[in-house]
């Protein structure tokens, strides 16, 4: 049985930080990076929804929506708003709560995710039900509060740490593809 065959059932969440620091250049670059990502899970056989972030959610495609539409609302994302992680989060556990497979929420992040006990409490309860974290942020400060408040014992995506941070702008599109390697389908 082929790879796409095989994770039928696996999904993936992408949610990008659209919050009014993105305008420009690092929106265009994240946009690219998150279109390369949903090509690469689509490749592995992953259902995948979106989510655009700020401080509420922008948008949200669910896993279900067919892939061009997903495609096609990542393209037409403008940045706006501040920032709070916690309405994504509660997306994602009414989404993927009661999903099989493989269920993973890809989260990209410039800055901060807002008020961190929640986001942390909110992202336990998602990790309880059996769903994984990969994070990217743009610069040390936004992957360690991602990593903090997502992955607090690494143990989503172990042995990415270095991967987590996107150093700069030009290494956004990478960075976000990046996180499709962490899809791995059901064991």
């Amino acid at each position: 049985m082929g790879t796409v065959a095989a994770n039928l059932a696996s999904t993936a969440l992408l949610c990008i930080d659209v919050s009014g620091s993105m305008s420009g250049r690092p929106l265009e670059e994240a946009i690219l990076g998150g279109v390369q990502f949903l090509d690469e899970a689509a490749q592995a056989g992953y259902r995948c929804g979106l989510v655009l972030w700020h401080h509420g959610v922008a948008r949200h495609v669910p896993v279900t929506a067919e892939p061009e539409e997903v495609g096609r609302q990542l393209r037409a994302a403008i940045s706006s708003g501040g920032n709070d992680l916690c309405p994504t989060l509660r997306v994602v556990i009414t989404e993927l709560g009661e999903r099989p497979g493989d269920r993973v929420v890809c989260v990209f992040g410039d800055g901060d995710v807002g008020p961190e006990a929640p986001v942390a409490e909110l992202a336990a309860q998602a990790r309880a039900l059996g769903i994984r974290f990969v994070v990217r942020g743009l610069g040390s400060g936004a992957a360690e509060c991602l990593s903090r408040t997502l992955l607090p014992d690494s143990a989503s995506e172990p042995d990415a740490g270095p991967l987590r941070t996107v150093h700069d702008v030009a290494g956004l599109r990478a960075g976000i593809a990046s996180m499709a390697s962490s899809l791995r389908g059901p064991r």
